[in-house]
C-alpha cells in the first residue's frame, strides 16, 4: 500500500503524486471514479471498475446457464420448434 498526500489548488484540482499514477499505469485522459462517503473520497481506475461489473456478471451467468436450461428444455416448449 502506498501513502501520499496531495494538495487542493486555489482552482479546486488535486495534483496527485507521478509514482502513485505511474503505479496504476494511468496517462492522460485515464478516466477515475470518485466515490463520496462523508469525509471520504475513494479514487478508482474506471477500467477497474468495469472489469469487475464483469467478473461479476460472469460468474452470475454461469450460474443462471443450468436453470435456463431446464426451463426451456422440456416436453411443453417442443410445440415451439414446429414454428
Amino acid at each position: 500500500m502506498m501513502v501520499r498526500t496531495a494538495r487542493l489548488t486555489d482552482k479546486g484540482q488535486l495534483t496527485l503524486p507521478v509514482d502513485a499514477l505511474r503505479a496504476l499505469n494511468a496517462r492522460k485522459g485515464t478516466e477515475f471514479l470518485l466515490i463520496q462517503e462523508a469525509e471520504r473520497i475513494l479514487l478508482v481506475k474506471a477500467t477497474a471498475v468495469g472489469q469487475a461489473v464483469v467478473d461479476d456478471l460472469g460468474g452470475w451467468s454461469a450460474l443462471s446457464a443450468p436453470a435456463l436450461h431446464e426451463l426451456w428444455n422440456n416436453e411443453e416448449d417442443d410445440v415451439w420448434n414446429e414454428i
